[in-house]
């Protein structure tokens, strides 16, 4: 199965993608993880990527095609696709790699993905946590390394505001691209059953 999932920041994508990757036997892709991935390793694209990320504004399509592609193409198995497309441009490239079966929407509104965001942290080597909806087992650690946890450069307000503009005047246009494909799930819920949600809405 080669699944698409959107959503404003901190809909709890990634959350969801994973969860899905391991029912349905499918590669969770998450370009935002790609893309951080080469700030850690500080090659010559993270730098370009942490300064963008930084101000809130999208990566370059050519860095975000390069990196999907390399992804999608390790994938044979089928994938979740989280971060990508975001803009008419990348849909139209994706169509270029692979086809889509379907697309999971999940809807928060502006206030609570602001709300979300500011409670986010995370760990030198890149484990997620959240103080309200994913707390480590101690305060302030990554469960994982033992290493302080710490906002998300990129999770100012301000930052935030910005992407959320972006989402909305870039991204939701992407959606009439897979009109007879989306499936919208309410994202205001308990993580669970947003999950069965989805899940129900892919049988059907």
């Amino acid at each position: 199965m080669r699944l698409l999932i959107f959503g404003p920041q901190a809909a709890g994508k990634g959350t969801q993608a994973e969860l899905l990757a391991k029912e349905l036997g499918i590669t969770h892709i998450s370009t935002g993880e790609l893309l951080r991935e080469e700030v850690r390793a500080e090659t010559g694209i993270g730098q370009e990527i942490k300064e963008l990320m930084d101000k809130g504004d999208l990566i370059t399509e050519r860095i975000t095609n390069q990196l999907t592609k390399e992804a999608v193409d390790k994938a044979p198995e089928g994938f979740i696709l989280d971060g990508y497309p975001r803009s008419k441009t990348q849909s139209e490239f994706l169509d270029t790699i692979t086809p889509i079966d379907k697309v999971i929407l999940i809807e928060v509104p502006d206030k609570t993905s602001i709300e979300r965001i500011s409670g986010r942290r995370e760990c030198p080597k890149g484990h997620d946590y959240h103080i309200k909806y994913k707390t480590p087992k101690e305060e302030g650690i990554c469960d994982v390394d033992g290493l302080p946890l710490v906002p998300r450069s990129d999770d100012t307000e301000e930052a935030t505001k910005h992407r959320l503009d972006i989402y909305h005047n870039e991204t939701e246009p992407v959606f009439e691209h897979y009109k007879d494909k989306i499936l919208k799930v309410n994202g205001e819920q308990e993580i669970e059953k947003v999950y069965q949600d989805i899940i129900a809405a892919l049988h059907r």
